[in-house]
């Protein structure tokens, strides 16, 4: 079996003393609208009246996984029932984690079939909690391919895709010339983006709208079970990308957002990210 450094972290939290205080060394959570640092605790008790959240990471950031374990647990203890929703799981492998989390198949079958990422490691123990507490765990993102053909063929190619396929991702719509995505994903393109076309931004759109359909249907289906949604942070900072997806489908679904990063970054203009910021060491 292969562990990952989240992993190894996972098993030396089991025999730290105390906990609480390993955590206010590794991590500082600030509430955007105050300034003020918050506990763990204290960010679950906000998070009270919120239907989805979004958690977003930097997808090698180890401490950022064991606190979404952490939270996830957290949440799952106060309300009763979480529904977890990744984009590190694409939508046509749903079927393969519905039947791993019913105990129908082993987690090597999982990994073989269910198109995990390299890092699986750093998520495995989020989706065995859900599995332990009978929660569904939603296969959010379009599927790889779809979102490399658009980039490649543009956004008609999805048309000649067979009728059955077209479940697998969700209509996207175009953005105005000025829209701060759009600006966004170019500042972050640098010099390839006019080279590279339309079509390479258009398939992050698909990416947005597909996992903001998912966790879309998944409210529509318990609307009594909150959303937990993990994902990397460019797609839901400044509640822009998935979020802003969301957020048009749904106006009045309420939402809240995290932005998980290091500690080295600037944190001037911070505020603007989410609606809380942690701080990983």
């Amino acid at each position: 079996m292969n562990f990952s450094i989240t992993s190894l972290f996972f098993i030396l939290l089991q025999f730290s003393l105390p906990p609480t205080t390993s955590q206010q060394e590794s991590y500082t959570i600030i509430e955007t609208k105050t300034g003020n640092k918050l506990s763990l605790v204290s960010l679950v008790d906000k998070l009270t009246e919120a239907e989805v959240i979004f958690f977003g990471e930097e997808h090698n950031d180890s401490i950022a996984h064991v606190l979404q374990y952490e939270l996830y647990n957290d949440l799952l203890a106060k309300n009763g029932s979480l529904t977890l929703s990744m984009e590190m799981f694409e939508r046509d492998v749903q079927l393969v984690l519905d039947e791993y989390l019913a105990g129908l198949i082993t987690e090597k079958k999982l990994r073989q079939e269910g198109k995990v990422w390299n890092n699986y490691s750093d998520y495995a123990p989020l989706v065995n909690l859900a599995k332990e507490n009978k929660q569904q765990v939603i296969a959010a993102n379009v599927p790889g391919r779809y979102a490399n053909m658009v980039s490649r063929k543009g956004l008609t190619s999805l048309d000649l895709l067979q009728r059955k396929s077209r479940r697998l991702f969700a209509k996207i719509k175009i953005p105005e010339a000025g829209d701060p995505y759009l600006h966004k994903f170019n500042e972050a393109m640098g010099a390839h983006a006019h080279s590279m076309g339309p079509s390479v931004f258009h398939a992050q759109l698909l990416r947005d709208a597909t996992m903001a359909e998912s966790i879309l249907k998944a409210w529509r289906k318990d609307k009594k079970t909150k959303i937990l949604h993990l994902t990397g942070r460019f797609h839901s900072d400044e509640r822009l990308g998935t979020v802003a997806e969301l957020k048009r489908m749904k106006p009045k679904l309420h939402v809240k957002t995290i932005s998980c990063f290091a500690n080295n970054e600037n944190l001037e203009n911070k505020k603007a990210l989410a609606d809380f910021i942690i701080l990983t060491k």
